[in-house]
């Protein structure tokens, strides 16, 4: 007898359970196929086809809508019941993922790829949760559920349990997940995030008529459900975590003016060109590493940080991924970025500071450190600049518009003892970025004479965009420098981080281009990937490759 067996209803969608059956006959790890057909019509019966290829067919005309699934309960005898809906086709090892999850959780009650956490107060909202690198436990899951035949049983006692004896049962992804948790004391989890599509239930998805989620009550069926199975002892899987809010001035006392730098170009002009705003923002910040930086750089904390310091499994919390991400569009790309870091395996903490703090970033359990916002074009330099505050020992920072499309656990290791490390730019010196750049070179001209009047022209040009960097002295210096050598002239950010690692003796690695390539030189993501590539940077130009036919499989992972 197979492990695992499938069970998928036929309602009105004839057409869908054709192409779920075939998938799941299909699938890496032998299953048996069981299909629950309640159609009332003629018009819905199954084809010819699906009842050859079924192993077992359960046939009545009495509807009890989802709950159809659970009927025939005392009938299901193998080890594991994996229930899936038919508006998506699963990819051909997604059985397979889910065997492999089941075994390497033994208390589990139920496992699925969606699913929501319900806040403290019981009112359900319908917000997908991201999956981990690891199992992610969850309150509810939806749209497919993979359980161990023996536990089964606490579906019906949940039912007689809270009177909950309705004609239709449509909310059976709560009561099975609720059981598991109130009666069977087991847990429900999402499986580990993976890069292969094959592994999903929603491989593909299909039409979705007669769907319940578009009743007018749905929402207010499913609060209901949530709240009476409060009322007698279900309790959430964790408080909701905390969004954190913008710190007031007063909160922000005690500072002391930052120290001068000890290291001084050859020029050392005012830096007249800066923003009035933004040098009266920097008056309040103290210098990194310092008693000040430390009571005035810090904004506030969202409620998983303390647990993002001290670390996760399988991650030191001496090393971690830092965003920067300013206004609600980078926001958004900070958080598909991070979602794809997730998704290629880093459980590590991640920091990203932001204006704009969301659940979506707590939910892939990011620490959010909330600043304030700027005004102007290159506003986001301004706390760019000023990124070792946040840092950790060892810091690899992207940028928001980063998307990752292999693991990157290697990169820890290319300091090379080095303090920083960086890929080139397009324009891999000094040099050709003044004779080449076509970005505004009126207004960069006096930035340009100044980098020749200092002798920094045959100067490797780096970009930023992508940093490896640890925690010493020297790193701290050189951070307080580019900030100083940004404020001159309070445009880009580069060419004053050439003269910063001039000034401060900062040594480089050059990291391979692999590491922060433009999309630009590829046809897709897969091609990008075959070609070794870990990183894609889409800069404002190429923002339009973010597109479905560009990243391929990963735009599935994207909000």
């Amino acid at each position: 007898m197979n492990k695992v067996e499938t069970v998928v209803i036929n309602w009105k969608r004839p057409g869908n359970v054709e192409r779920v059956v075939n998938a799941l006959r299909a699938q890496s790890t032998p299953c048996t196929v069981t299909v629950c057909d309640t159609h009332l019509e003629d018009q819905y019966s199954l084809p010819a086809s699906v009842l050859d290829n079924a192993d077992r067919i359960y046939r009545w005309g009495h509807n009890t809508g989802p709950y159809s699934r659970f009927v025939p309960l005392a009938a299901y005898d193998h080890e594991y019941t994996f229930f899936i809906d038919d508006d998506m086709v699963p990819g051909a090892r997604c059985v397979e993922h889910f065997v492999d999850t089941a075994e390497a959780l033994p208390g589990f009650g139920s496992i699925g790829q969606m699913g929501r956490i319900i806040p403290p107060d019981g009112v359900y909202k319908a917000r997908n949760v991201s999956r981990l690198p690891r199992a992610r436990e969850i309150d509810v899951l939806v749209r497919g559920f993979f359980v161990r035949t023996r536990h089964l049983h606490h579906v019906a006692q949940l039912r007689w349990l809270m009177n909950y004896t309705e004609e239709q049962v449509p909310e059976d992804d709560m009561l099975l997940c609720v059981a598991m948790r109130l009666c069977a004391g087991l847990r429900n989890y999402l499986t580990p995030a993976s890069p292969d599509p094959e592994t999903l239930m929603n491989c593909t998805e299909l039409p979705d008529p007669h769907a319940l989620h578009r009743r007018p009550d749905h929402i207010r069926r499913r609060i209901d459900f949530m709240l009476a199975a409060r009322a007698i002892g279900w309790l959430p899987v964790n408080p909701a975590p905390v969004i954190p809010r913008q710190l007031t001035g007063a909160e922000r006392t005690g500072a002391t003016s930052a120290n001068e730098s000890r290291d001084v170009l050859p020029d050392s002009r005012p830096a007249g060109a800066a923003r009035d705003g933004l040098a009266a923002a920097a008056d309040g910040l103290g210098e990194p590493g310092t008693e000040a930086g430390a009571a005035n750089g810090r904004p506030h904390l969202n409620g998983n940080a303390a647990r993002t310091r001290r670390g996760r499994a399988g991650a030191a919390a001496s090393q971690g991924v830092l965003y920067l991400a300013l206004g609600e569009l980078y926001t958004k790309l900070a958080t598909d970025s991070a979602r794809t870091l997730r998704l290629h395996g880093y459980d590590g903490p991640v920091r990203v500071v932001t204006d704009v703090p969301s659940h979506d970033l707590v939910d892939l359990e990011c620490e959010t450190l909330v600043v304030g916002s700027l005004p102007g074009g290159f506003a986001s330099r301004f706390h760019k600049t000023q990124l070792y505050r946040w840092s950790f020992e060892r810091t690899l920072f992207l940028d928001a518009d980063t998307i990752i499309i292999s693991p990157i656990e290697e990169v820890w290791e290319l300091l090379r003892g080095h303090d920083l490390a960086m890929a080139p730019d397009m324009h891999p010196y000094v040099s050709d970025v003044i004779s080449r750049s076509v970005n505004d070179p009126n207004r960069r001209a006096p930035e340009y004479q100044l980098m020749s009047e200092l002798g920094l022209n045959d100067r490797r040009y780096y970009n930023s965009g992508v940093m490896l960097f640890d925690q010493n002295g020297r790193m701290s210096r050189m951070f307080h420098r580019w900030h100083q050598e940004w404020n001159r002239f309070g445009g880009e950010d580069q060419l004053a981080l050439v003269r910063a690692i001039a000034a401060t003796g900062t040594r480089v690695s050059t990291l391979d281009s692999a590491w922060n390539r433009r999309p630009k030189a590829f046809s897709s993501v897969d091609d990008a990937r075959s070609a070794g590539v870990r990183i894609l940077h889409f800069l404002s130009r190429q923002r339009p490759l973010l597109n479905d036919a560009y990243l391929g499989v990963v735009a599935e992972y994207l909000g």
